[in-house]
């Protein structure tokens, strides 16, 4: 199965970067004619400029009741089909919550494990959780008093927030019919639970969104902080920076302007250069956070791989080694269906559907799309991979751009990741099955 993403990945890649070139202005070999099959000019899409109070008002309410209906359902389940005596707080309390709840009340000093093999007593093996959502979680905790609804509530506010940045990012470059369906989607897909969870999942959504918006309005320098924060949400946030620094270079026309030798132009553009970078600002705070606290700033990566089993490895092994997961499994156990066999649908799904929507946006959101995928997947033990593109926003917009051409599909969509995030939010909260 690895050798079969390889072939998807290696001709998407060379036609990527030949459009990096395209893009930024060097358009060369117009007379070859494997060359003229991939040199094409970015859809143009009538966005609108501006998004009206009202309908802001309304995304947001919208969010509002969608996050409440989904905390119903779980509650329903909680109260019906489990018979659990727990509280609805503490049925989201399962896996990597109890993480966050310990960063929140007291530091990542508070959760401590002893005798893992290789690094001894006293290990921080919280750390490899960042620190934005805690951070935030812990800020509205004084209001809430108690730490496990404080999370709770810093999720659901970033979620209707950063629904309501969505929207307004993708209406500004693809019309609000394109908005609609994007925001729907990201709320609709079967993992979109988690978006609701003890967990940074709507933390990293209303900051990549707030990054996307600014981007689009070519505000350089805002949209840099946001990548900063985006960083500080999520590692893989500081992928961000392909977004960022393409969509400037393809705004710019760099190449075209080394090539005309416009060199006050040029160096003008160049003074976006620090905005673009910045993500790694919050890569380095990350870092900083690790050494202040362990006295080594990459200590995280050792807890990756002896308290939590993860290695970096490339995307050919790693797909091996969910395959052979997949196979592997014993009669009865129900990985095969709530983490390998999602995890298997979303690479290679995600790779075809790169192939048809790289003509409709612009290199930036397809680069960062596949950088997103490449690396959420590059470890020898994923199990969390659905997690991690649930809340993929490119995903769901060149998805909603599908959906506007196709409305069959927006539905099937809509419809069948709806009862989907259900049965598998009844296997998350409920704690008798992993999905994680």
């Amino acid at each position: 199965m690895g050798i079969i993403a390889l072939i998807i990945i290696a001709p998407l890649s060379c036609i990527m970067l030949y459009r990096i070139f395209y893009c930024g202005g060097l358009q060369f070999g117009a007379q070859n004619r494997i060359l003229r099959l991939i040199n094409w000019e970015t859809e143009e899409y009538a966005g609108c400029h501006k998004v009206g109070i009202r309908k802001i008002i309304f995304v947001g309410l919208c969010a509002v009741m969608l996050r409440l209906f989904v905390y119903f359902i779980s509650f329903m389940l909680l109260k019906l089909t489990y018979m659990s005596d727990q509280s609805l707080i503490e049925w989201w309390n399962k896996w990597d919550a109890e993480a966050y709840i310990g960063i929140t009340s007291g530091g990542y000093a508070r959760n401590t494990i002893d005798g893992v093999a290789n690094m001894g007593d006293g290990v921080m093996n919280t750390l490899v959780f960042l620190p934005l959502y805690p951070i935030l979680a812990a800020i509205v905790s004084i209001c809430a008093g108690d730490v496990q609804l404080a999370l709770l509530v810093t999720s659901s506010l970033c979620f209707v927030v950063g629904c309501i940045v969505l929207y307004m990012a993708v209406a500004y470059r693809y019309g609000e019919g394109i908005a609609s369906k994007a925001v729907i989607l990201l709320a609709s897909n079967p993992f979109a639970f988690y978006q609701g969870a003890m967990l940074p999942e709507s933390t990293f959504i209303l900051v990549c969104a707030l990054c996307m918006y600014f981007i689009f309005k070519k505000k350089w320098m805002i949209a840099g902080i946001m990548g900063a924060l985006c960083a500080l949400a999520r590692l893989q946030g500081v992928l961000i920076i392909s977004l960022i620094g393409l969509e400037w270079l393809e705004d710019k026309k760099i190449f075209l302007l080394l090539k005309n030798k416009d060199w006050k132009a040029f160096r003008k553009s160049l003074l976006n250069i620090p905005a673009i970078f910045m993500p790694v600002i919050g890569v380095v705070l990350y870092l900083v956070t690790n050494y202040v606290y362990t006295g080594d700033a990459f200590y995280f990566m050792k807890l990756q791989k002896n308290v939590w089993a993860h290695s970096f490895t490339n995307i050919v092994k790693a797909v091996d080694g969910i395959w052979g997961y997949f196979l592997a499994e014993e009669k009865g156990s129900t990985l095969r269906f709530s983490v390998w066999g999602p995890e298997l649908i979303l690479i290679f799904g995600i790779l075809l559907l790169l192939y048809f929507v790289i003509k409709k946006h612009s290199i930036g959101m397809t680069i960062y799309l596949l950088l997103y995928l490449i690396i959420s997947f590059s470890s020898d033990y994923v199990i969390s991979g659905t997690r991690y593109m649930s809340v993929a926003i490119v995903l769901f917009v060149a998805l909603a751009e599908i959906s506007e051409r196709k409305p069959a599909v927006f539905w099937m969509l809509v419809c069948g990741g709806s009862m989907l995030q259900v049965i598998y939010m009844g296997c998350y909260v409920s704690g008798w099955h992993l999905v994680t």
